[in-house]
């Protein structure tokens, strides 16, 4: 039998161990709590703003990879989906004022659909994300519209047409901020809704399913560059541009921008990728445009859009990706040289133009100050071409003045867009 001794020490130590084994499970229960009360969300939560300069920075948040969920739910219902994000998609509406019989009115310009992004510090204004084609239209009023009914007019803080995003300010308290999720996280068959206003306030806070067709398609917008872009076949028709595609946690994922519309097509929609635009969106808020982007500062056109420039690439031998100055900005480099509007491009740095991307790669790919040698042909009496070459430096983008380095269109044999042969 044991000593009274040696049973005191050994109930000291059962004592001990015990107490170590409870310090060890409370540690473990605490880490365990802590990595469980967030998963898969990033460090700042839904509606909690950083700010840059007055403004929000665009918050992210991490989404859960296949089979996980942001929260013990799992994903959401589409009714709770819609329950989610009603409140945070919101109709723009343009107007233009006119003068009609001595009387002043505003016309309709154009209708769209935006996403409540956040707050300023104060708290006085609320930041709108949309698409820079609904808000980009010189000479307008913006007026932002709720589910209510209750309009209010919105300051236009930036835009970027190249990447077709703009931002909108409203000074209104109170609104409900999207929550933003992971494009880069989507999946090819993965569900998503789309929320905007087709064809205006009639049809406001329309709500749609479809799929993810494709998360990265490239496609080449209306001003000549390449924007790879979610494409998904939940319905979206005019009036759905800036609105919201959202996953199935009722996260943001993607900005709806275009779709194809041909008797042929059906179900092709696409949308900005709300990581890409994320960048776009904090410089905008903070700059007013996309610093340090280099342009040439012109508008052109594809020389097979005209027929006689076609004509003369034909029965000169030019360059199939010639293009034709159709307008030199004022504050372009160029508008300092001998070129002018109605010449020709054939060649940059000694690089024929065997497509237009030729000249636009280079200009995405310079910086401002960059200097290009754009090789020129103008034509003169009976067709004769005179080729010449001018020295020209990339300027900064400040998004203030129309930017497009081309714009491709149907409608470019009008005199407009003639050179005259006889000057």
């Amino acid at each position: 039998p044991a000593s009274p001794k040696k049973k005191k020490t050994g109930i000291k130590i059962f004592f001990a161990l015990l107490a170590s084994l409870l310090i060890f499970a409370l540690l473990v229960s605490s880490f365990s709590l802590g990595r469980m009360s967030a998963p898969g969300v990033s460090d700042t939560s839904p509606g909690k703003e950083e700010t840059t300069n007055s403004g929000p920075v665009l918050d992210l948040q991490e989404t859960p990879t296949q089979g996980q969920s942001p929260s013990k739910k799992g994903p959401l219902t589409s009714v709770e989906v819609a329950e989610k994000v009603k409140s945070s998609v919101i109709g723009i509406t343009t107007y233009k004022s006119q003068s009609s019989a001595g009387f002043q009115s505003e016309r309709v310009e154009g209708e769209g659909s935006g996403i409540v992004m956040g707050s300023d510090e104060k708290g006085n204004y609320t930041y709108i994300i949309t698409c820079a084609h609904v808000i980009n239209e010189s000479g307008v009023n913006i007026v932002v519209q709720l589910e209510d009914g209750t309009q209010k007019e919105a300051d236009l803080v930036g835009y970027d047409v190249r990447t077709d995003i703009g931002v909108l300010k409203v000074k209104m308290k109170g609104l409900t901020p999207a929550e933003f999720g992971d494009s880069k996280a989507l999946r090819v068959g993965e569900q998503v809704f789309a929320v905007g206003n087709p064809g205006g306030a009639e049809f406001y806070g329309s709500f749609t399913s479809g799929v993810v067709s494709a998360i990265d398609r490239p496609v080449n917008s209306d001003i000549g560059y390449t924007m790879e872009l979610i494409q998904h076949d939940a319905a979206i028709n005019p009036g759905n541009s800036g609105g919201a595609l959202v996953n199935s946690h009722g996260q943001v994922i993607g900005i709806n921008s275009q779709k194809i519309i041909a008797s042929s097509y059906e179900g092709m929609g696409f949308a900005i990728p709300i990581s890409a635009a994320k960048n776009i969106v904090d410089k905008l808020i903070k700059h007013s445009y996309v610093p340090n982007r280099p342009k040439l500062g012109i508008t052109y056109y594809s020389a097979n859009s005209n027929d006689t420039y076609s004509m003369i690439v034909g029965l000169k031998g030019l360059p199939a990706g010639t293009i034709f100055i159709s307008e030199i900005s004022p504050d372009s480099d160029l508008a300092n040289t001998d070129a002018r509007k109605g010449d020709l491009v054939t060649a940059v740095n000694g690089k024929k133009l065997d497509t237009a991307n030729v000249l636009l790669e280079l200009i995405d790919e310079g910086k401002v100050g960059d200097v290009l040698e754009l090789t020129l042909c103008r034509i003169g009496r009976n067709y004769n071409v005179t080729e010449f070459k001018v020295k020209v430096k990339l300027v900064e983008d400040k998004g203030s003045v129309p930017t497009q380095e081309e714009s491709q269109g149907t409608d470019s044999d009008s005199d407009d867009f003639f050179f005259n042969p006889f000057d």
